[in-house]
């Protein structure tokens, strides 16, 4: 038993240097199964992906769930990043003020457990607003991408500067992620929140706001094993009440609230007269639930739903077809999801925006959001062709999605469609400037973008839709300002692409006459 909290501790810092690593992961060092196999550790995008379809990466949420039964909460002080994040934070509060004492307080659980039914009720709905603000996994991945990885790329790219001067090539300089001003906003709001909780009230985020907290609690309430508290050999001194970061040791009436207990074995490690103990439940009354208020819960799903319809996304799933100028730069304003994400609906019910695809993207087109996909999909990411384009040959965020949002592609990437390109034929500069380019048609990996002659001596882009597949090249690389003449309208439902046509050689090899030279 003594053991115990050595353990955690040492379990605790290889999964928080593991993911945090992840999310910066320079150079791609770890591979898309490595980076997918910590995201299937979290227990909420677990669950989201067993609700896609059943694979290796949902057993985490399964494992957990029966971990928590047998044992607690063990998943909030060992697996969970932001857990572990509040961990570092309390410590070095105590190391800042070494009288810092934690004392009982009675938890909020209506509270806790009202806002996590509001969540479950939103998300099944496929709202999944308040799932994205309060996942723990979520939060810390964008802390991570949106503020650590800025500052770590810029101190390493300095560092290869000063070294590169002197004539050492140690380090390699690595590209600076393309920032989203509202994505840092609310990453830097998220940080200080936790490191104020953090640091002035323990734990109070896990069971208060934290939903996997919420679940897990309910879960340890059935726990076959329990902390105990041995009373007759507690010498009710208090020191265990005092180490509790959950603030949930009663040491005058000797008890603890498991269902509020993070499972961070402070308690053990500080008992002087070693009287916590893992205890087998024994079905007493007290340690039963309490019924569940069935009006109670009437009233909130009776508040809840009429306001679902107020959390419409302001994009909608039909298109919109104008006409003239208005039309097409009306249909520019629909985000395009990433490919494997099937739709721009189903996306948007199931991504957490953990943003670890978006710190792993090699051309970084995926970008975070604001309101493009309304306001429930406030942080999810988007292709963004003003910065740059998707690889034709790259299916690496399908490969990582922890959620199962971006579902996994491989080789069959080449054939979504995930928009279509449009041509604005006025907006050219052959035709405003008369002067060549064709640089879309050069960078169009399946030439659905190619080149037709155009008056005597210019030639100008035609396009097929039909074997396009939105990737993006031809609009990141159209010179013409201010508004681009080509583009990709968005697939609200991702179609399939056909396969471009491979020309023949014109002229085949003859190996019974000579070479001509």
């Amino acid at each position: 038993m003594l053991r115990l909290k050595r353990i955690r501790v040492i379990f605790a810092l290889l999964f928080f240097s593991a993911i945090t690593f992840i999310f910066i992961n320079p150079g791609e060092i770890i591979p898309a199964r490595g980076l997918l196999f910590f995201g299937s550790t979290q227990i909420i995008p677990s669950f989201m992906r067993m609700l896609v379809y059943f694979s290796a990466a949902s057993l985490g949420f399964i494992l957990f769930s029966i971990l928590t039964i047998f044992f607690g909460r063990v998943y909030c002080s060992t697996i969970c990043p932001l857990g572990i994040f509040q961990d570092i934070i309390i410590s070095i509060a105590k190391r800042i003020n070494r009288r810092r004492r934690f004392k009982y307080k009675k938890q909020y659980f209506t509270l806790h457990y009202s806002l996590f039914a509001i969540t479950v009720i939103l998300t099944l709905s496929g709202f999944v607003i308040l799932l994205d603000i309060l996942e723990p996994f979520s939060n810390y991945g964008r802390m991570i991408t949106n503020l650590a990885n800025p500052l770590i790329v810029m101190g390493n790219n300095i560092v290869n500067d000063i070294l590169g001067s002197l004539g050492y090539a140690i380090v390699y300089e690595i590209p600076m992620l393309n920032l989203n001003l509202t994505a840092v906003a609310g990453a830097f709001c998220m940080f200080v929140i936790v490191v104020f909780l953090s640091y002035k009230h323990g734990r109070l985020f896990c069971n208060l706001l934290c939903p996997a907290g919420a679940f897990l609690g309910l879960l340890s309430r059935f726990s076959i094993y329990k902390l105990k508290i041995d009373e007759n050999s507690c010498i009710e001194c208090g020191l265990c009440e005092r180490v509790c970061k959950a603030g949930c040791i009663n040491s005058k009436t000797k008890e603890i609230d498991f269902a509020a207990c993070v499972g961070c074995f402070n308690c053990i490690d500080g008992c002087s007269e070693k009287s916590i103990h893992y205890r087998r439940r024994l079905g007493k009354k007290n340690d039963a639930p309490k019924a569940t208020d069935s009006g109670r819960r009437q009233v909130l799903k009776s508040s809840v739903l009429p306001a679902l319809g107020m959390l419409l996304p302001v994009v909608q799933s039909g298109s919109s077809e104008g006409k003239g100028e208005s039309g097409y730069k009306e249909n520019r304003k629909h985000p395009i999801s990433p490919p494997g994400s099937q739709s721009v609906e189903r996306f948007t019910s199931l991504c957490t925006a953990c943003h670890l695809c978006i710190s792993n993207c090699p051309t970084q087109v995926l970008y975070p959001s604001f309101l493009e996909y309304g306001i429930t999909g406030v942080f999810q990411p988007r292709m963004n062709y003003d910065i740059s384009y998707c690889n034709y040959d790259c299916a690496y965020c399908s490969a990582v999605c922890p959620s199962g949002a971006i579902l996994p592609l491989g080789s069959l990437k080449k054939e979504v469609q995930i928009g279509q390109v449009q041509f604005v034929r006025e907006d050219c500069i052959v035709v405003k400037n008369e002067t060549d380019c064709g640089a879309c048609s050069e960078h169009c990996p399946t030439k659905a973008v190619h080149m037709v002659p155009y008056g005597e001596a210019l030639m100008i882009p035609e396009i097929n839709i039909e074997i396009c597949v939105g990737c993006g090249a031809c609009e990141y690389v159209c010179p013409a300002e201010p508004d681009k003449a080509i583009y990709v309208k968005s697939n609200m439902i991702h179609q399939k692409a056909l396969k471009p046509e491979t020309k023949k050689a014109e002229q085949e090899f003859d190996g019974s006459q000579d070479f001509p030279f």
